[in-house]
């Protein structure tokens, strides 16, 4: 699930290593979550940021015609604080009303937000398909994930039509 290719900011709660507490640094984000869940670590909360960064995106999708290119590491990121709010309900049962009411409106909000994204990319991925298949300049403007999508469309596509 976690790359290693997205880098979480979490704040050190036990000294561990050459970190003090209360040190803040950026780690992967399959470290953020072992740390978290070990407790050594908090995750800082930047759900916000990245829901905004995916407002930005979904304008400048429907403003422009071709693919743009996504900020790098955007899903990982998007997938990870989808699983630290998903998680911080379930482990913090004690936790107050309003804060798990924060907490599951902003996972609400993401999902929502990380759909809508797919689905212009996705949509804009299948036109590309049928008129440009196997491009590299549309390569060269996908997120490892969809790149996986657009070349196995793109090889259906030309199986069917006898282009391959």
């Amino acid at each position: 699930m976690f790359t290693g290719k997205s880098l979480i900011a979490v704040k050190v709660m036990k000294p561990f290593g050459d970190w003090k507490g209360g040190d803040i640094v950026l780690v992967e984000d399959w470290k953020a979550r072992e740390l978290w869940e070990a407790g050594v670590v908090e995750i800082v909360d930047e759900t916000d940021k990245i829901i905004g960064e995916i407002d930005k995106v979904i304008a400048e999708e429907r403003e422009s015609e071709p693919l743009t290119v996504l900020p790098e590491g955007l899903y990982e990121r998007a997938e990870f604080y989808a699983y630290y709010l998903e998680n911080y309900v379930r482990l913090n049962p004690r936790e107050s009303v309003d804060t798990i009411n924060v907490k599951l409106t902003k996972l609400a909000n993401l999902r929502k937000k990380l759909r809508d994204l797919k689905l212009i990319r996705f949509n804009k991925i299948l036109k590309a398909v049928m008129l440009r298949p196997n491009s590299l300049e549309l390569l060269s403007r996908l997120a490892p994930e969809e790149r996986r999508i657009y070349l196995q469309m793109s090889k259906i596509r030309n199986e069917w039509l006898g282009d391959a």
